[in-house]
C-alpha cells in the first residue's frame, strides 16, 4: 500500500505539525508514505521529515491557490493507493485532480477546523458539498469539528472523529534540550504559539499587555499574513517593547518550558495543539471559549471570551499572584494532556488506511 500525504506547506501550525510528526511513526509501523507540498519552501518541519528519510515532493515555491497545481497533482496521485489531504485549497485541488483523471485512488481528508469563511459563502458551500463527496473518508479532529462540518455539508455517513494528538514523550525530551537562546529573566512570560492568520487572535493578548504591569512579556511563535498587522498594533498601543515576535521556531518545547503561562487565543479552532503541548509540559493554559478549544481546555485550564482582553489580563495576573491556583491549574492541565497522546491517534489513522485499502482490493 502506497500513501501520499498532501498539505499546502509545512509552516508552523497544528495540521502541519501533525503531518511532520505522524508520518515518521507511520513509516516505522511499516506504512509506505510520501509527503506532497503545494509549496515546498524549506521549513524546519520539512527538514525534519527529510532527516527522517521521508520522501518529500514539492510542487514549487509559489502560491498554493493557483488552480494549475491541479494538473501537477493529477500526474502524481495515480501512483498511490490512498491520498490523505489536509487543509484548503489542497482539498479542492486533489478532488478535482481525481475527477479529471478518473482515478481509482482512495481519498482521505482531515478537517482541522470548526469553522472557515467558505461556509458563509453560498458558492463555496455548494462547491464544498460536491468536492467533499469525492473523499471516501473524512476525519474530524474533534467532536465540534465533526458536528459543524456535518451541518455544513448536510451529510454524516463519511465523517468520523479521530481526536488530534501530541507526541508527549518526544515533546518532553525536546523541552529538556538546551536550545533556548532567549533571555527573559525577571519577566512573567506568556507564550502563544500560532500562525498569524484569520482564525487566530494574537490581537487580544497584545491588548491585554496594555493593562498588565511592565514585567509581563508576551512571546509569539509563528508567522503568517497578519504578523505585520500585529507588530503595527503593538507599536500603536505602545507595548511593542513588551513583546518578542520570534517567527518560526523548531524548539517549541524549550520555548514552552521557559513560559509561565501558555495562551491560546483564537476566533475559531478545531483542536488547539499548542494548548495540549503547553498543558503536557505542566503550564497553566488560558484559552478562548470557542468550539474545539473549550472541548480540550475546559475543566482543566481557564477559558475567556473572545476579544475580552481585560478578562484575559485579569486571569493572567490571578495565576501569577496566586501560587496555589497556579499549581492547581497546571496540574489539572498536565493530567488533561495525557488524554491526547498521539499513540491512539496514529493507530486510528492506520485503521482507516487499512480499511480503505482492503475495500479497494475486495
Amino acid at each position: 500500500m502506497k500513501i501520499l500525504r498532501v498539505i499546502n506547506t509545512l509552516n508552523i501550525g497544528g495540521a502541519e505539525r501533525s503531518v511532520a510528526t505522524n508520518v515518521p511513526y507511520h513509516i516505522q509501523n511499516g506504512f509506505d508514505i510520501d509527503v506532497l507540498l503545494l509549496n515546498g519552501k524549506n521549513t524546519f518541519f520539512k527538514e525534519n521529515l527529510q532527516k527522517n528519510e521521508v520522501n518529500v515532493i514539492s510542487l514549487g515555491d509559489k502560491t498554493v491557490y493557483n488552480p494549475l497545481l491541479i494538473f501537477k497533482i493529477a500526474k502524481i496521485i495515480n501512483k498511490y493507493d490512498i491520498v490523505h489531504v489536509s487543509l484548503f485549497p489542497a482539498i479542492y485541488w486533489v478532488a478535482i485532480a481525481k475527477i479529471i483523471t478518473f482515478s481509482n485512488t482512495k481519498l482521505v481528508y482531515t478537517e482541522h477546523s470548526t469553522f472557515n469563511r467558505r461556509r458563509n459563502n453560498i458558492f463555496f458551500k455548494l462547491v464544498d458539498k460536491i468536492l467533499y463527496k469525492k473523499y471516501q473518508s473524512i476525519i474530524a479532529i474533534s467532536t465540534e469539528a465533526n458536528t459543524n462540518l456535518a451541518k455544513h455539508l448536510n451529510f454524516k455517513h463519511k465523517i468520523i472523529t479521530i481526536s488530534n494528538g501530541v507526541d508527549i514523550k518526544n515533546l518532553i525530551v525536546e523541552s529538556s534540550k538546551n536550545e533556548n537562546n532567549f533571555d527573559f529573566s525577571g519577566k512573567k512570560v506568556i507564550v502563544q504559539i500560532a500562525g498569524f492568520r484569520a482564525s487566530k487572535d494574537q490581537d487580544t493578548l497584545i491588548k491585554a499587555l496594555t493593562v498588565l504591569p511592565e514585567d509581563y512579556h508576551a512571546v509569539f511563535v509563528g508567522n503568517g499574513d497578519r504578523m505585520e498587522f500585529c507588530i503595527n498594533l503593538s507599536k500603536e498601543l505602545n507595548v511593542y517593547h513588551k513583546i518578542s515576535f520570534l517567527g518560526l521556531q523548531s524548539n517549541v518545547g524549550t520555548i514552552i518550558k521557559m513560559a509561565d503561562i501558555v495562551v491560546m487565543s483564537s476566533h475559531w479552532e478545531g483542536f488547539g495543539r499548542a494548548a495540549i503541548e503547553g498543558m503536557a509540559l505542566g503550564k497553566p493554559v488560558i484559552a478562548t471559549n470557542v468550539s474545539g478549544l473549550a472541548e480540550v481546555v475546559g475543566g482543566a485550564g481557564i477559558l475567556f471570551e473572545v476579544g475580552d482582553y481585560n478578562e484575559l489580563a485579569s486571569m493572567i495576573k490571578n495565576l501569577v499572584n496566586d501560587l496555589q491556583l497556579y499549581n492547581s491549574i497546571a496540574q489539572n492541565c498536565k493530567e488533561r494532556a495525557m488524554l491526547y497522546d498521539s499513540e491512539k491517534m496514529i493507530k486510528q489513522y492506520e485503521d482507516v488506511y487499512l480499511d480503505l485499502y482492503n475495500e479497494s482490493k475486495a
